[in-house]
């Protein structure tokens, strides 16, 4: 009976077999369609940030002055025109009763004007009855009509002066005007970066961040490769990143058009390259907070 000797190499190709063999097991359980099957019900899946439809409204100084009333504090509801900030008008006011001033004295000033022209009227028509009669001369009766013509430019005259003061009254009113901030929609005030006192101007900066009253979005951003699997009208269950909870259910309303770098890499090693599309997602409501971060799961679209 012969024998069968095993050799060293058999030994180290039988090894390198089983070590393949397992390493195929392992890998196989990563592929991409083991991912793909653990995620089917989605089609694709990004980062997002809650916004507001709109954005918030930032309102700032468009004059310089000095802050002397603050009506509303931070997380007052205000509506539309409601007085935010209010700047000094002492010097504007002074303006204003100066500018009523000059438009008073040039109404007088018509006025005036305007209460001799009967007379001079008057004085024309019958110095030009006595020249045709032959009683005067044609001279007075041209002096007299010049006379006329006269005041009749001048009224002309305090009259564009009456117009000219009027405008710098409402000058002076917008100006008064301009020192109040209001609320330019119906919202909350969710910051305030001013105090009674300060002195401020147009580069102060913002000095109220309003959240207005309107429908909550998600701005996503979608990676290239899932920018042609996501459209409008399709939904998406949106998750906080730091409390998924219950997700919601969103619609897409808009996809950007161009690609540009991602605005929620929060970490400097992320990669830098990476070239993505917002995707525009309207929530059902507001209990999601503005700016905070959540995950968006697009769901296929129905047919």
């Amino acid at each position: 009976m012969s024998k069968i000797v095993l050799t060293p190499l058999v030994f180290a190709t039988g090894a390198t077999v089983a070590l393949l063999l397992g390493a195929c097991g392992k890998t196989a359980s990563n592929t991409p369609a083991a991912t793909a099957t653990a995620t089917s019900k989605f089609v694709a899946i990004a980062r997002g940030r809650v916004d507001v439809q709109g954005g918030l409204v930032h309102v700032a100084a468009s004059r310089d002055g000095i802050v002397a009333e603050l009506p509303k504090a931070a997380g007052d509801e205000v509506k539309a025109g409601d007085a935010l900030v209010v700047l000094d008008t002492r010097q504007a006011k002074i303006a204003l009763d100066a500018a009523r001033a000059e438009l008073n004295a040039a109404v007088a000033q018509g006025s005036l004007l305007r209460a001799k022209q009967p007379a001079l009227k008057l004085r024309a028509s019958r110095v030009l009855e006595a020249a045709v009669a032959g009683a005067a001369t044609g001279q007075s009766a041209d002096d007299a009509k010049q006379a006329l013509a006269e005041l009749n430019a001048e009224i002309a005259v305090s009259d564009a002066n009456v117009e000219t003061a009027k405008q710098k009254v409402h000058q002076a009113e917008y100006e008064i005007e301009a020192r109040t901030l209001r609320a330019p929609v119906p919202g909350r005030i969710v910051a305030r970066a001013t105090h009674i006192g300060d002195v401020v101007s147009p580069s102060s900066g913002e000095l109220v961040e309003l959240l207005p009253d309107a429908p909550r979005i998600v701005r996503a951003e979608l990676n290239e490769g899932f920018v042609n699997k996501v459209g409008v009208g399709m939904t998406a269950e949106i998750s906080s990143e730091t409390d998924p909870g219950k997700p919601q259910t969103a619609r897409v309303t808009r996809i950007g058009e161009v690609f540009g770098p991602s605005k929620l890499n929060e970490s400097a090693q992320e990669t830098t390259d990476t070239r993505d599309v917002e995707c525009i997602l309207e929530l059902p409501d507001n209990t999601l907070k503005v700016g905070q971060r959540v995950q968006v799961r697009f769901l296929p679209a129905t047919k």
